[in-house]
């Protein structure tokens, strides 16, 4: 009895799903019939879809569909012939967005990679990586066990980044050291610092600002204030290098400087105003020049277009780069992100300076090895070693007067060289350039880049014959 019971369960249970499997089934088919039937794929994105279909079931080779989606995209951009419109992949779209943002968590250094090794430029101050004790040609050769030797700078850069509090190892090489070591690092917020402000002598401010995040408007704010409290005479501006940003930051920066009136206008392809920007605050009352260069563009450009414009500020140096259009940044379902031109923008007089530039009102060049003595040694050079970074070592000694030729191979004459700037600077004689010597070469050429620097002398002339 109990048996048939249970067989009686079963059959009902049974009876019951394919009656409710039935139900929804008419149910759904029902629901189908009421809704307007979806609409047919469009015409003009067929032929894509076709060749799409084509190329990836019957290709000779294997080729992956989302190659050829990302190819077929970027051909799309491409054709524009526009070199600010970019589809980046996903890795290109979050370094795009670190730079907008101004911050990223993780350790905190410039890198770079030689001779496949990533190697240490700089660590940047007050962070986790420079408190750690990272110097300038430390060879990361892992993260987190995982081999760096080979990697590009991008590899290492996002296995470095990581949520702020987690912990991430370093192994890392050291000339010097017969045996790698590790450090274990805590990774934080790390803030780029984009401008840098400094009160030369006779209280004339400097401040350089070297591109526009979303930090940069209210540093600038700050700094600007920091120098007028202390009493500040005249205002240098150094856009040299600047590549642009952010549109919103330049605009901040231009209404603390410039009185009433027109900023930049943006106007659509027929030169139809878009979007107007102003400022509303009153003229300094104190001098402003503006350093330029090839590569101040964009954002750079209209601070230093309306400084002009506007006859608030005197711009030296070289010709600017000439980026007059305006991108906007959309991010895509696939992770990956579009940048692509929406405006040309105009000075306040009207001027389009879109592959014309910005000429300076006074033109100055600077000395022909002057930005090649920037560059920073990051790793140790030694009698018989041949290299670029040896050329730039006997520039360095040729600017410090001693007197080389610069061949690139680390002779007996370079060797001589050093050893007499280490003796003249209490270092250990050892004829080859260890961490010491890369330390006082970077310090000593620091100085001589001041004296070099023609275009900041010439704005400090500038601002004499104002205040005088």
């Amino acid at each position: 009895m109990r048996r048939k019971t249970v067989y009686l369960v079963v059959l009902l249970f049974i009876i019951s799903n394919i009656f409710t499997f039935l139900a929804s089934e008419n149910f759904y088919r029902q629901l189908q019939e009421e809704l307007p039937p979806p609409p047919e794929p469009n015409q003009e994105l067929q032929p894509l879809i076709e060749v799409l279909d084509i190329l990836s079931e019957r290709y000779l080779e294997d080729v992956s569909r989302q190659e050829l989606i990302d190819a077929a995209i970027s051909g799309m951009v491409d054709s524009l012939g526009d070199p600010q419109t970019h589809y980046m992949s996903a890795s290109d779209w979050e370094n795009i967005m670190i730079k907008i943002d101004g911050s990223f968590s993780g350790v905190g250094v410039e890198i770079t990679s030689i001779d496949g090794y990533i190697t240490v430029v700089v660590p940047i101050k007050d962070t986790p990586g420079e408190r750690a004790g990272l110097l300038p040609g430390d060879r990361i050769i892992a993260v987190d066990g995982q081999d760096l030797i080979g990697a590009s700078t991008l590899e290492a850069a996002t296995l470095m980044r990581g949520k702020e509090g987690t912990k991430v190892t370093l192994t890392v090489e050291r000339d010097g050291l017969a045996e790698p070591f590790e450090l274990e690092i805590i990774r934080s917020n790390i803030v780029v610092p984009s401008v840098f402000p400094e009160m030369l002598e006779e209280r004339i401010g400097f401040i350089q600002i070297t591109n526009f995040d979303e930090h940069t408007g209210k540093d600038f704010q700050e700094a600007l204030l920091e120098l007028e409290t202390k009493g500040m005479r005249g205002l240098i501006l150094d856009f040299r290098g600047n590549p642009g940003g952010l549109l919103s930051e330049a605009i901040k920066i231009c209404q603390e400087i410039l009185p009433e009136g027109l900023i930049t206008q943006m106007v659509d392809a027929d030169g139809n105003v878009i979007e107007a920007y102003h400022s509303y605050g009153t003229k300094k009352d104190y001098p402003i020049v503006a350093l330029i260069n090839g590569t101040s563009a964009s954002a750079a450009e209209i601070v230093c277009g309306a400084l002009q414009d506007t006859g608030t500020g005197i711009l030296v140096g070289t010709k600017t780069y000439g980026k007059a259009t305006v991108q906007h940044l959309e991010s895509i379902s696939n992770g990956y992100g579009l940048r692509y031109t929406i405006a040309k923008y105009q000075t306040p007089k009207g001027r389009d300076i879109h592959g014309q530039g910005l000429e300076p009102d006074l033109v100055v060049e600077l000395p022909e090895d002057f930005y090649t003595l920037q560059f920073s040694l990051i790793r140790d050079l030694k009698p018989g070693d041949k290299s670029v970074e040896v050329l730039i070592l006997q520039k360095m000694l040729n600017a410090l007067s001693f007197t080389v030729a610069e061949t690139g191979e680390f002779d007996q004459a370079t060797e001589k060289a050093v050893r007499t700037f280490q003796q003249e600077q209490g270092l250990e004689l050892t004829g080859f350039v260890d961490q010491a010597s890369r330390t006082r070469l970077r310090a000593e050429i620091d100085l001589v880049l001041e004296q070099m620097d023609t275009q900041k002398q010439k704005a400090l002339e500038v601002m004499q014959e104002k205040l005088n």
